[in-house]
């Protein structure tokens, strides 16, 4: 099961090496909301996406990709980059005018998404604007738009593919499920290559409404100091917007076309648990790590790095660094830990995928990634590896973790090829 495709667009830029460069930067995507007004709220910052570097050549439902929520278009972006990146032979527009697909035309893949809250802001924006222009004035996009399948359905859709659309809905752990769903039906023989990731942008008020009346979202009024994940002054996340999608292929079928392999994906595990609707299990999500990691076939003391959910929130961090503890028990060696977070804020089911796009390009580069804004580690983790700098290191598998509201969990595990 490789990698053969990567396609990215968050806050650092729209590509995965500038993702890359980002992270080895230490540049930070947070900066202030520009997507509504934002004097009502106490968190005013996020991770945005510069929509000019959102764009789509002439094809299919071009009329329709305009009008939808940015969700879609994020996922269609990054899905289109992973196609031209696996060099997957797909249909030209004078294929599509002609009804006629090439013979080696892969339209026997399938597409697997990861979506939390989809078109949310076009559910809002719909809302005040019945109410307040009246029911006539409504879009006939609007339902279109905010469904969380149109995702999946707009790539299915535009390029040809023929297999499932399957959108999963699992909160933020919804995108590393969808890859792990992929994995399983390429293993099983169903599927020789498929589209999997996640997208997310709900950089909207009922969002952050929301949020803060959970006292989630950071306080701190200085974007190039939060979020802070691991550290002690940490105190809370900020809402980010991404979508990173892959070309994940069988072995055999990427090596009989000539393909480039980014990593492998080795392990899989998903699970359900928790104490509250919200919170993190320790146990429960240690239990999720140790079965990818058994799934790959890798001992914990072989895990060189831990790509975290860590998102600055003071809870969910100290339950994530518990599960990783318990992992790591007994062995001879401790794995690396960092969180993208500070970089690009939590994106919600891209999380995962951002984390998958970050250790394949550890894993070609052989460098851990830091975690950014990191001043004071929170004492109690002082007896976990935390990345405070960029470090170069042997890199041969990294354990990325994803979990939801709900107890939702998952863990992937990805391997030097």
């Amino acid at each position: 099961m490789v990698v053969t495709g990567m396609g990215v667009v968050c806050s650092l830029g729209a590509t995965a090496n500038d993702l890359w460069q980002g992270l080895l930067a230490g540049r930070s995507g947070i900066g202030p909301l520009t997507r509504f007004d934002t004097c009502r709220f106490r968190s005013r910052y996020a991770a945005q996406i510069d929509d000019t570097l959102v764009t789509f050549p002439p094809g299919p439902f071009q009329f329709e990709i305009k009008r939808m929520s940015a969700f879609v278009r994020y996922a269609l972006f990054a899905a289109d980059r992973a196609l031209e990146d696996s060099g997957l032979p797909l249909a030209t527009e004078d294929d599509r005018r002609a009804e006629e697909l090439p013979p080696d035309h892969p339209s026997s893949g399938a597409v697997f998404l990861g979506v939390a809250m989809g078109g949310l802001p076009s559910i809002e924006a719909g809302v005040l604007r019945q109410e307040r222009k009246g029911p006539r004035k409504t879009s006939p996009f609007l339902i279109p738009s905010l469904i969380p399948n149109m995702a999946a359905s707009t790539i299915a859709l535009r390029h040809r593919i023929d297999g499932e659309q399957m959108t999963i809905a699992g909160a933020c752990a919804s995108g590393c499920q969808a890859l792990g769903h992929a994995m399983r039906a390429i293993q099983s023989g169903a599927r020789s290559w498929a589209l999997a990731g996640g997208a997310e942008a709900v950089t909207t008020p009922i969002t952050y409404s929301g949020f803060e009346a959970m006292n989630a979202l950071s306080r701190c009024d200085d974007p190039s100091t939060t979020p802070r994940p691991f550290d002690r002054a940490r105190d809370g996340m900020i809402v980010g917007e991404a979508a990173a999608v892959f070309v994940l292929e069988d072995r055999a079928h990427a090596e009989a076309r000539g393909a480039v392999v980014h990593g492998e994906l080795t392990g899989f595990a998903t699970n359900s648990g928790c104490d509250d609707l919200t919170g993190i299990s320790p146990r429960h999500a240690a239990r999720c790590m140790s079965s990818a990691l058994a799934d790959a076939e890798v001992e914990p003391d072989a895990t060189d790095c831990v790509f975290a959910q860590a998102s600055g929130m003071v809870q969910g961090d100290a339950a994530e660094i518990e599960a990783v503890r318990y992992v790591s028990a007994g062995g001879r060696r401790k794995p690396v830990v960092t969180s993208i977070k500070g970089h690009t804020g939590y994106a919600f089911a891209a999380n995962g995928p951002m984390n998958l796009a970050s250790a394949l390009m550890a894993l070609r580069h052989q460098v851990v990634p830091p975690t950014s804004k990191l001043e004071e580690a929170d004492p109690s983790f002082a007896d976990v590896d935390i990345a405070r700098e960029a470090r170069v290191t042997e890199v041969r598998h990294c354990l990325i973790n994803a979990f939801g509201f709900g107890g939702i969990n998952a863990s992937l595990v990805v391997s030097r090829a």
